[in-house]
């Protein structure tokens, strides 16, 4: 309930006056946050490469390449000579002679055939092969070296492989 001896007026200008005697201070703050790099040596490391020589069996096929002549009797009236050429598989190498009629004419006598035969051996060899490897070692602090383990990383298949914008499910 309120002091029925005090009047409204009264207690606005208390409190205006009480302001001005003791103003409050308010301090403002601001937080700042600097981000820097420092690089501190944490080892060193080497990688060797060594190689390795082995010998890897491969299967090889020896393909050649033979001819086998025939010869085969034509004996008939020619206009021209004609040039070796190809039928089918064959070589023809046409043979000519002239043959005195009562008119000179010329004949093919007959043609030599060189049919081509293919021959395919198979075997195995063993060839010499070369593999690179990477030895990674890290110093210690007494000077020396020793291996560390390198996790595997993708193989050339996935790495040289199309990168799919998602799963095949989209």
């Amino acid at each position: 309930m309120p002091d029925s001896n005090r009047s409204p007026a009264r207690d606005d200008s208390v409190a205006a006056a009480g302001a001005q005697a003791h103003p409050a201070v308010v301090p403002l703050m601001e937080e700042r946050v600097e981000v820097g790099t420092v690089t501190t040596p944490a080892g060193t490391v080497r990688v060797r490469i060594e190689i390795d020589e082995g010998r890897e069996r491969v299967a090889l096929a020896d393909a050649r390449e033979e001819y086998q002549p025939s010869v085969r009797a034509v004996g008939k009236p020619a206009m021209t000579r004609r040039d070796p050429y190809l039928d089918g598989d064959e070589v023809v190498i046409p043979v000519y002679e002239e043959r005195v009629v009562v008119e000179r004419r010329l004949f093919l006598k007959e043609e030599i055939r060189l049919r081509r035969a293919r021959h395919v051996a198979h075997e195995e060899r063993d060839v010499p092969v070369r593999r690179e490897r990477a030895i990674f070692e890290r110093m210690q602090p007494d000077g020396s070296w020793r291996e560390v383990a390198v996790p595997p990383g993708p193989s050339v298949a996935e790495h040289n492989a199309p990168h799919s914008g998602g799963t095949a499910h989209e």
